[in-house]
């Protein structure tokens, strides 16, 4: 697999001897005694990797297995400003890497070059860094810092296209990962937070696609121009459950774009209601009653022309944007990259964080390894395998040849033991795309 050759080479680089040379320039080694650089970057990340929650002793067992015998007291005195500016430079050198898997291709997504899926995490900060990094709100101290991580992800090929650190506050819809203009022939799927008539715009202009829930408030026009009351419109026209016409968005934009709506199962409206009087009610006002009414339907705008995407698949497609809250969930239960010790010093606190980020961009360079070509491939039981092969992993960094061996290795032990079964009722994601027909929605 040539993925295998790629992965091993990339993880050599990023935990490469230039490393030395980097924990010089950052002041987080000054005179070599038992650690270089390339063995604290080893130590830290391999750790977290293995045990996300790990104390002083695992730092000194694996320091142990990479052969510097240091007493935990030593551990303790490592964490510095010098060792969060190291952690933080080898992060943004590891996700510069341009690692994709081969595409499985499915009945839906062979339709486009790509598909792009963008959202952001947001991870709570020591106060201290209040200055660099704002918080998004809260009463009293309540998250006076935060940082947000903006991600671009393939769903085909697994790369993460883009990885953007920015402060908690900052805004969706300004973020880089919104402002790249996508490649002819893709799609773009981002949550509301994201929803932008000129990017949309932009998309279109680069011969690209996009779909997006409706954001409320924004202005609906018919295909003539006269406007249209969204509701009203809506309930007249979906006397079967489902509307699909074209329509223009905005006050001035006036955006040509395709209008998909279906009407929700009762539960769901209810939830959903429920859900919107709570937030309402948390921020001290009341839920206006129009859009308490259009809960009644899940609806989407495009620029996918019908001959391009059926109603159905137009559904699907928006569905796999939680692949990658997904992938957040990952690294917030799996790699605990949200849980922070708050007693902790700054300096510490950061350092384990930045190691974290770093072992789970090595993780996803494994699991492409080790389960993306595999649509029945289970991310979760894959990342739990993997810790038991980190001891493993630090053996063969140094050999080139012995770090494939090892990849293929594991690949093999994850097929056998990663897997989901293929499922009759509520078919997964991946059965949805290669037959929209599964689809479960009963129009009426």
């Amino acid at each position: 697999m040539q993925i295998v050759a790629k992965v091993a080479t990339v993880m050599q680089a990023v935990f490469g001897t230039r490393l030395d040379a980097l924990a010089r320039t950052t002041g987080c080694v000054r005179r070599l005694r038992k650690f270089s650089g390339m063995c604290l970057a080893r130590m830290f990340v391999l750790t977290v990797l293995q045990k996300p929650m790990a104390k002083d002793r695992d730092f000194r067992m694996m320091a142990a297995k990479l052969g510097v015998q240091v007493t935990e007291e030593a551990i303790q005195h490592r964490f510095t400003d010098g060792l969060v500016r190291f952690l933080e430079e080898m992060l943004k050198d590891a996700v510069t890497q341009t690692l994709g898997a081969k595409p499985v291709a499915t009945t839906v997504t062979r339709k486009f070059t790509d598909i792009r899926v963008g959202d952001s995490t947001t991870l709570i900060l020591p106060d201290e860094l209040a200055d660099r990094y704002p918080g998004c709100g809260g009463t009293g101290t309540a998250c006076r810092a935060a940082l947000k991580i903006q991600v671009l992800w393939s769903l085909g090929t697994g790369q993460l296209l883009q990885w953007l650190i920015e402060p908690g506050r900052a805004s969706d819809s300004l973020s880089g990962i919104a402002a790249a203009t996508p490649p002819k022939g893709s799609l773009s799927l981002f949550d509301l937070g994201y929803f932008s008539l000129e990017r949309f715009r932009r998309v279109g202009e680069a011969g690209a696609y996009w779909i997006s829930r409706f954001q409320h408030g924004t202005r609906v026009f018919d295909s003539a121009g006269k406007a249209v009351d969204l509701l009203r419109f809506l309930r007249q026209q979906g006397e079967t459950g489902l509307v699909d016409v074209d329509v223009l968005l905005g006050e001035k934009d006036r955006l040509p774009c395709r209008l998909v709506a279906v009407r929700a199962p009762a539960e769901v409206v209810a939830r959903r209601r429920h859900n919107l009087r709570e937030k309402a009610r948390d921020h001290g006002r009341e839920a206006s009653q129009e859009y308490l009414d259009l809960q009644e339907w899940t609806i989407f705008v495009t620029n996918c022309p019908p001959e391009l995407l059926t109603w159905k698949e137009v559904v699907i497609l928006y569905r796999a944007r939680w692949q990658v809250e997904l992938l957040f969930k990952l690294w917030k239960s799996h790699n605990h990259l949200a849980q922070r010790d708050p007693h902790a010093s700054p300096q510490r606190q950061m350092a384990i964080l930045y190691a974290k980020l770093i072992g789970v961009i090595v993780q996803h360079w494994l699991l492409l390894v080790t389960t993306w070509n595999d649509a029945q491939r289970s991310l979760r039981k894959a990342a739990a395998i993997l810790c038991g092969w980190v001891d493993l992993l630090s053996e063969v960094l140094d050999d080139l040849q012995g770090l494939r061996n090892v990849l293929h290795r594991l690949a093999a032990a994850i097929a056998q033991t990663a897997r989901i079964t293929r499922r009759r009722k509520h078919p997964s994601l991946f059965q949805l795309l290669e037959n929209p027909e599964l689809l479960e929605y009963t129009l009426h």
